[in-house]
């Protein structure tokens, strides 16, 4: 299974896709069960090199598909802006933009069996969720 992973409105030195990077690194659960591959930007290099783009991540399994997507919403919660994450597998792209069990559980269901999750946390990323309160 492969995810590819981008934080909305990043940076110009994409320094959210950075630091997503770096947290789902460190988290032992993602890095024993999934592989991480930085995506750098094709544009010119910056001055400290190609800018992260996105981060694409390759696993086999649905509990390594929940590890990473736990990893995100935690690492989202630790933002002053909440940054918005976006998974896309395949066909299906859908953005996580809460850390409640019941996001959590919608995004599972949409890039684990490719419905579309209700509005809200784990909305698609073309279609606007509801505020969660």
């Amino acid at each position: 299974m492969r995810v590819r992973i981008e934080v909305e409105r990043d940076s110009e030195a994409g320094e959210g896709a950075q630091s997503l990077f770096k947290w789902l690194s460190a988290d032992p659960e993602v890095r024993a069960g999934a592989g991480l591959s930085p995506v750098r930007r094709a544009a010119a290099p910056g001055p400290m090199g190609p800018v992260l783009e996105a981060i694409e991540a390759v696993f086999d399994s649905g509990v390594q598909l929940a590890s990473l997507v736990v990893a995100v919403a935690g690492w989202r919660s630790t933002r002053p802006r909440r940054d918005r994450v976006h998974l896309t597998r395949g066909e299906v792209r859908v953005t996580v933009d809460s850390g409640d069990p019941e996001a959590v559980a919608r995004v599972l269901r949409a890039l684990g069996e490719g419905d579309a999750p209700e509005a809200g946390g784990g909305a698609p990323a073309d279609r606007p969720g509801r505020q969660d309160r």
